[in-house]
């Protein structure tokens, strides 16, 4: 069963519902929904549907899965030290006297504009750091790595995991855009043997 619908006709069940509803700012429908979100996850915790230990959600992992993760998460690089990166004397002067040949007229044309924007964006272009590219492809490697690190760590450091947390669920997309998880291994590791109505109409 993926979805619920109940109809209310209680009058008095209403009345409440609406009171209640309108201090938490929502519809009747909106806290309805959450009020029985709400007891249906406390229900689920309690008989640990959906929910397992941190060691136990880890072993739901192939031993090759987990290594990858570990690794991904210890994959940093030092990033290197900006080599140049400083205007020259002659490039801080000549940025000087575009300016103040800018700032001494009175009205500014499109072409005096274009001019001084050019001027500027060769001045700004002398303060990139010549290895600016490997200096931004270490920051994006310790800011991957870092994203894994705290993942794992979350989920290492939780004594219980439930498997439709949103770190849970973001974290293994996050895997699986990383190359670390097939597409199909989210939801086989979020899997669980759910209950049955013994009810039904």
């Amino acid at each position: 069963m993926e979805s619920i619908t109940i109809t209310i006709n209680d009058t008095r069940a209403i009345d409440g519902l609406i009171m209640a509803s309108n201090s938490s700012k929502m519809t009747p429908e909106e806290y309805c929904k959450w009020l029985l979100t709400q007891d249906g996850k406390r229900y689920a915790d309690a008989n640990s549907y959906g929910v397992v230990t941190s060691a136990a959600f880890f072993a739901r992992f192939t031993p090759d899965e987990y290594a990858g993760a570990l690794a991904a998460a210890a994959n940093t690089t030092e990033v290197p030290d900006p080599i140049g990166g400083a205007p020259t004397e002659e490039e801080q002067a000549a940025y000087v006297a575009a300016l103040e040949a800018f700032t001494a007229i009175p009205e500014p044309t499109e072409e005096d504009i274009t001019t001084y924007q050019a001027a500027l964006d060769a001045y700004e272009a002398t303060k990139i750091p010549d290895n600016q590219a490997e200096i931004d492809a270490a920051e994006i490697q310790n800011f991957e790595a870092a994203q894994i690190k705290v993942l794992l760590n979350e989920l290492t450091g939780a004594s219980k995991v439930a498997l439709d947390d949103q770190r849970v669920t973001d974290g293994l997309a996050l895997l699986v855009v990383r190359g670390l998880l097939d597409v199909h291994r989210p939801a086989e590791i979020t899997a669980y043997d759910r209950p049955f109505a013994e009810i039904t109409e």
